[in-house]
C-alpha cells in the first residue's frame, strides 16, 4: 500500500497514515461513519484537514448524500489546509489508499484513533498545567484541580461508563438511528424469528432482556433458536447453559440444523440412538457446519455469578464479536445476599452490568411462578416472574413463551362423551404446535404477541 504524503506528521500521539486510511475507508462506503461517530467523531483527528474532512462526511452521510472525492470537493471547496495538501488531488488520493476489512477492522482503527486522542488531551492538561507552574500566579490547588479535571476528562472520553453531555448523547442517538436507517447496525441482534422481529427490532447492546415461562412452555427452545441465527448472521455468541450440559445444547442444534435441512431428526432419538442410517449420514454432514458456529459455552460450574463475569469476560478477550451471552436460566445463578430477595437483586445487577461493561445484549431465562397453574387463563403476566422483582426492574424487555397445546392436553375429556372429546380434539388440532410469545414490557417499544409455531422436538421455531 502507498502511503499518503501530503501532509508530514510531526512529533505527538497521532498516526496520520491511519487517519488517511481511515478516512479513504468512508468516502468509500459511508456506512462505516457510525462507527467513527461513536468512538469520538471529529476529535479522533489529530490534523485539522482529517477533520474537517471526516466532518463533511459525516454531514453528507447523516443526509443520505452521495459521499466520493468529487462530492467533498465541493463541499471543501475555498479550504486553505486543503489547498496546502495538494487540492482535490489529495481526497482522489485518500480513497486510493482506503483501509479494507471488515466493520471490526474499522472499529479497531478508530479505536486507535481514541486511545491517541486520550494521550493528547492528557499530554496538553500536562503542558497547561507546567505553564501555570512556570507563570507562578496559579496556586498550585488551582493547578491541580484543573490537571485533575482533564486529565479524568480525557480518560473518560469514549468509555461507556463516563458522564454524558447531551451533546455526545445526541451523536450516539444518531449514530444508531442512521445505521437503523441504513440496515446496517452490526451490533443489533435479531431474534430470527420474523412475528417477533416486528414487535421488538433487535437487541440493542447493553440491554437486558427476561424471557421467562412454566416447563415446556419452549423457552429454552427459543432462546437457542435465536442463538444460533445470531451465529449464522456473524454475531459471537455465549451461552451460560445452567441447566444442561454443552454437548446436550449441541445435541439440540444438530436437531435443529437437521429440521431446517429437511432431514430431521429429533434430538430424544439422538441420546436414545433410534436413527435411521440416513439420518445418521445427515448428522454427520451437518456436524461440521453446525460445529463452525462462533457460539461458546460456559457450563454449570459457572454457576456463581461472580465466576459467571469471570468466564464471560474470557469469552469477550478471545473472541472479538461477541455480541450475545444468554443464561439459561437466571435463578440457578449463585450470590451473596442474606436472603434469596438480595441474591436475585445481585444477579440482576450483575446480568445488567454485565450487559453495560461489554456493550452486548444479555438475554436471560426466567423460571415463572406456580401460580400460573391454578389460574383460568394461563399466559403469563410479569407479576409471575419469581424472585424477579430486581430483574423485572432492570430488564429493558420482558418476554413470555406460552403454548395453549401443553395445557388443552391436560384438559382430555372422557372419550365416552363423543360431543366434548370431538370438541377437544379440534381445539387440539387448532392448537397444535402454536407457540405464543408475549412482549410484556419493552422500554422502547411497544408491547404485543408473536404468534410463532415450534416443534421442540427439533428445537425449531418459526413464525406462524
Amino acid at each position: 500500500m502507498t502511503t499518503v504524503t501530503a501532509i508530514r506528521p510531526d512529533a505527538g500521539h497521532h498516526s496520520i497514515e491511519a487517519e488517511q486510511q481511515l478516512l479513504g475507508a468512508l468516502m468509500m462506503d459511508d456506512r462505516l461513519t457510525p462507527i467513527v461517530m461513536r468512538a469520538g467523531g471529529a476529535e479522533l483527528f489529530s490534523h485539522p484537514l482529517h477533520a474537517e474532512i471526516y466532518e463533511s462526511i459525516e454531514i453528507r452521510s447523516n443526509r443520505g448524500d452521495l459521499v466520493s472525492p468529487i462530492a467533498l470537493k465541493a463541499a471543501l471547496e475555498g479550504s486553505r489546509d486543503l489547498d496546502e495538501a495538494g487540492g482535490p488531488a489529495y481526497l482522489v488520493r485518500l480513497a486510493s489508499n482506503a483501509v479494507t476489512g471488515n466493520r471490526d477492522v474499522i472499529r479497531g482503527m478508530a479505536e486507535l484513533l481514541a486511545e491517541q486522542a486520550r494521550k493528547r488531551a492528557i499530554s496538553a492538561a500536562i503542558s497547561e498545567a507546567q505553564v501555570g507552574l512556570l507563570r507562578g500566579d496559579v496556586s498550585a490547588r488551582e493547578i491541580a484541580l484543573q490537571l485533575e479535571r482533564q486529565i479524568v476528562a480525557a480518560e473518560f472520553a469514549t468509555q461507556a461508563d463516563r458522564p454524558t453531555t447531551m451533546h455526545a448523547a445526541v451523536k450516539e442517538a444518531l449514530a444508531q438511528a442512521f445505521e437503523a436507517y441504513q440496515g446496517s447496525n452490526a451490533e443489533l441482534v435479531r431474534f430470527g424469528i420474523p412475528a417477533l422481529d416486528a414487535i421488538i427490532p433487535g437487541l440493542y447492546p447493553g440491554e437486558l432482556t427476561l424471557l421467562g415461562g412454566r416447563p415446556a412452555m419452549g423457552k429454552s427452545a427459543v432462546a437457542l433458536t435465536m442463538a444460533l441465527n445470531a451465529a449464522r448472521a456473524g454475531h459471537g455468541v455465549a451461552i451460560a447453559s445452567l441447566e444442561m450440559t454443552p454437548a446436550a445444547m449441541a445435541q439440540r442444534a444438530l436437531s435443529e440444523a437437521s429440521a431446517r435441512a429437511g432431514r430431521a431428526v429429533p434430538y430424544l432419538n439422538m441420546r436414545s440412538g433410534e436413527m435411521t442410517e440416513d439420518q445418521v449420514r445427515a448428522l454427520m454432514e451437518l456436524g461440521m457446519s453446525v460445529g463452525d458456529l462462533p457460539i461458546t459455552f460456559l457450563s454449570r460450574s459457572y454457576s456463581n455469578v461472580d465466576a459467571l463475569v469471570g468466564g464471560v469476560r474470557q469469552i469477550a478477550r478471545a473472541t472479538p464479536n461477541l455480541r450475545l451471552l444468554i443464561v439459561d436460566y437466571a435463578q440457578l445463578l449463585k450470590a451473596q445476599g442474606k436472603d434469596r430477595y438480595q441474591q436475585v437483586t445481585n444477579i440482576s445487577l450483575a446480568l445488567k452490568g454485565m450487559a453495560m461493561s461489554l456493550g452486548i445484549p444479555v438475554l436471560a431465562l426466567s423460571q415463572l411462578s406456580r401460580s400460573i397453574e391454578s389460574r383460568d387463563d394461563k399466559r403469563p403476566v410479569l407479576s409471575d416472574l419469581r424472585e424477579s422483582g430486581q430483574l423485572e426492574q432492570d430488564a429493558d424487555s420482558v418476554l413470555f413463551c406460552y403454548r395453549p397445546e401443553y395445557y388443552l392436553a391436560q384438559e382430555e375429556p372422557d372419550q365416552e362423551d363423543l360431543d366434548d372429546y370431538a370438541e377437544w380434539l379440534n381445539d387440539m388440532e387448532h392448537a397444535r404446535g402454536k407457540l405464543e410469545i408475549g412482549v410484556a414490557k419493552q422500554r422502547m417499544g411497544q408491547t404485543g404477541t408473536a404468534r410463532c409455531m415450534c416443534a421442540l422436538a427439533t428445537n425449531t421455531v418459526w413464525s406462524e
